[in-house]
């Protein structure tokens, strides 16, 4: 491969610095050009969005990224953090060629990447938070699912003491029909007791204690039917409420499962727009 002559060298670059603006305006941010032969910067338009100032004819060191590319005939990508130069950006420099193909020199670009940090933060911080939100309605979902299955037994056992209620109700009735029955009894026994004269006097003390009995008898069904009345009453009320509550687990059961669909949804959103911001 043999060796371009200086003015062969200096019109190749002269091209790149000419239209250097040109370059510049192809672009639809404010980037930065850099063009360099194998020994200095022979221009730079830098970027409004950028903190660094011309180089134009600085000497190229050793150490200079742009040498790298020179000496390897390689395309190099840096990004620059904000620590270095207060705002973060994205550097890529590509070998200028003549017309053998040899190195003669290099161009850079650069770029702002500000905007993609802070996208990049808010996603991260977006995702972050989606995530925890995430966990604690799944959580509140667990919850609310336990909750519902508690409400249903409750309103299963409120069905059982209503049963109950109304079984107790039929004893009482049968109890009831007792005492009526007890009481025709002694009344039909006081009778007998009446028409036996002095012999029946016994047999009368015998019918008036069960006239007694069946009373008392149904003076306290009458009590007990009066407080499974109540009881009654109150088990209605239970079971309005529990059937209101279970209504309302079961909506907000639904509602926690939407939420948390939704939530899923941001999350994913957020992810792929933290992967966008990276490949920004």
């Amino acid at each position: 491969m043999g060796i371009e002559t200086n003015n062969e060298l200096h019109e190749t670059l002269q091209f790149f610095v000419e239209h250097a603006d040109t370059i510049k305006q192809l672009f639809i941010e404010d980037v930065d050009v850099t063009i360099t032969d194998k020994e200095k910067v022979l221009e730079q338009l830098v970027s409004k969005e950028l903190n660094v100032t011309s180089s134009k004819g600085r000497t190229l060191n050793s150490n200079d990224p742009m040498m790298e590319v020179i000496r390897s005939n390689k395309k190099v990508i840096m990004d620059i953090p904000k620590e270095y130069y207060g705002n973060p950006f994205t550097a890529v420099m590509v070998p200028i060629h003549g017309k053998r193909g040899e190195v003669i020199g290099g161009i850079g670009l650069s770029r702002s990447t500000n905007k993609k940090s802070k996208l990049l933060e808010v996603a991260e911080q977006f995702a972050a938070s989606s995530e925890e939100i995430s966990a604690s309605t799944e959580e509140l979902a667990v919850s609310s699912v336990d909750f519902n299955t508690y409400m249903n037994q409750l309103s299963a056992a409120q069905n059982e003491m209503r049963e109950q209620v109304e079984t107790t109700a039929k004893i009482l009735e049968m109890i009831n029909n007792v005492a009526k029955n007890t009481r025709i009894l002694g009344f039909n026994a006081g009778i007998e007791a009446a028409r036996s004269g002095e012999y029946g006097r016994g047999f009368s003390v015998v019918a008036k204690e069960i006239t007694k009995l069946a009373d008392q008898s149904a003076d306290s069904v009458n009590e007990i039917r009066q407080l499974i009345d109540k009881l009654n009453e109150k088990v209605v009320q239970v079971a309005n409420i529990v059937k209101d509550t279970v209504e309302i687990s079961t909506s907000q059961t639904s509602a926690i499962g939407e939420i948390s669909t939704t939530i899923q949804h941001l999350t994913n959103v957020a992810e792929e727009i933290e992967e966008m911001a990276k490949e920004m």
